[in-house]
């Protein structure tokens, strides 16, 4: 799993061979007389600019989570997008450009490079990254923790627990009482002290802790280092007080984003309706030779405060889909056409809901709408599934950006994870974020069913 500071510093690496990218053209392409960096100043920015943007946008930074190939692939389709980008904006300047030989050789040696050390990391992961040794303060739900941690960071190990003595517990062997925190830690040479939600802890421990912490130990609640961690909230772990006391879920307590919220939505939801109608025409078209039936199909779906509304979207199934009542989409369905598979993969059949953005009754971005018959139903088993109705549904969303399409009660409970990520930390940056991220399973489809 890659953090966010390990991310940045992976994408400063990137930065410096893309840099490095552009001196080895100018070494080759560039008039000995001129410096591309000087010479070159706005087509330098715009490529610097174009291959870190487009790198981002198709996730090329998803190390340990998938295999050499894979990463290879988003790392191509990001440097030609990047090349292209880059031609066309300094292009539309005369003073700005660089010729075809200097665009192949930037394209070519940033890909190796970038490539290159990745081939390096992967080869020597264990060298690179220090495995977390984690000590527990507690006890409480210690075997979810332990399932978070193997998923996050499978090469962590826990050392124990320091807490009450005398029970088993997933949490491990027992190394003191918790007021000895800071000195098993220091004895086991654990890299992390971390506080499970029954925590033990005084006004005295909480002043070692808190010693230890200014002197450079890593000491952190659960809760807050799986959100910052991972992006999503832990359910296993969160209770309403936590939730309470955390800041956040406060989109409704503050008037002005939610109406510059609003305004984004009018505004983008009428642009792309008027940009996409050529690409609706022709799905539209598509539909109708493939298959008879409706063009656009209504489906109830649960909206703000719990509110039922329709939602539009291209038709993608047999007009029987559901003869049998409604059910989870599924890998592979054989309900769904030929056109439908595809318009599914890359969200075609999504647009149709942009004039649902536009009336009112969904938002660019937020949790996905689900359908009443599944929503009492995971309001039942899934603690705080609610509060994903506390903002408008979104067409795209953090949730849908970060994990495949949920076709089962766990997939939906890992999602509103995710959701509840969202509703907690909602800002402009953060929808701008998901924007990208959007673009990027657009370009690079994956979990779409």
């Amino acid at each position: 799993m890659i953090t966010r500071y390990r991310k940045a510093l992976l994408q400063m690496l990137d930065a410096l061979c893309i840099l490095g990218a552009l001196l080895v053209a100018e070494f080759f392409t560039i008039l000995p007389e001129l410096f591309i960096f000087t010479d070159y100043t706005g087509a330098s920015t715009f490529t610097l600019f174009f291959y870190l943007l487009f790198l981002y946008i198709l996730d090329a930074y998803k190390l340990g989570e998938e295999d050499i190939r894979d990463t290879a692939i988003r790392l191509g389709m990001a440097c030609v997008l990047a090349i292209l980008g880059s031609a066309v904006a300094s292009y539309s300047l005369d003073h700005y450009r660089f010729d075809r030989d200097t665009l192949l050789v930037v394209f070519s040696f940033s890909f190796i490079f970038c490539l290159g050390w990745r081939l390096f990391y992967y080869r020597n992961v264990d060298q690179l990254t220090h495995p977390l040794r984690v000590l527990f303060v507690g006890t409480d739900k210690a075997g979810k923790v332990r399932a978070l941690l193997a998923e996050s960071m499978p090469r962590a190990t826990i050392l124990g627990y320091v807490g009450e003595a005398g029970f088993d517990s997933d949490a491990g062997p027992c190394l003191g009482p918790s007021f000895l925190a800071v000195q098993v830690a220091e004895e086991k040479q654990a890299t992390m002290i971390l506080l499970l939600p029954d925590a033990p802890i005084d006004a005295d421990i909480a002043h070692e802790l808190l010693l230890a912490k200014l002197r450079g130990a890593m000491v952190v609640d659960i809760r807050s280092f799986y959100e910052h961690m991972v992006s999503r909230l832990p359910l296993s772990q969160i209770t309403e007080e936590w939730l309470l006391q955390e800041d956040g879920f406060s989109l409704n307590t503050h008037g002005s984003l939610r109406r510059l919220k609003r305004a984004m939505d009018l505004f983008i939801s009428l642009g792309l309706l008027v940009l996409t109608s050529p690409i609706m025409l022709i799905t539209a078209i598509a539909i109708v030779f493939e298959s008879r039936g409706p063009l656009i199909y209504r489906q109830r779906r649960v909206g703000l405060h719990e509110k039922e509304f329709y939602v539009h979207k291209f038709r993608s199934m047999r007009v029987d889909a559901e003869k049998d009542g409604a059910v989870w989409a599924k890998k592979n369905d054989d309900r769904v056409t030929r056109v439908g598979r595809f318009i599914r993969k890359v969200r075609i059949d999504e647009l149709p809901q942009l004039w649902d953005v536009f009336k009112g009754n969904m938002s660019l971005i937020g949790p996905r709408p689900e359908r009443p018959e599944f929503v009492s139903r995971l309001k039942e088993t899934i603690p705080f599934y609610a509060l994903r109705h506390s903002v408008k549904p979104g067409v795209t969303g953090w949730a849908q950006v970060c994990y495949p399409y949920g076709a089962s009660e766990e997939d939906a409970r890992r999602k509103l994870e995710y959701d509840l990520y969202y509703v907690k930390n909602m800002s402009l940056i953060l929808d701008f974020k998901i924007i990208l991220k959007t673009i990027g399973v657009v370009l690079f489809p994956s979990g779409a069913r």
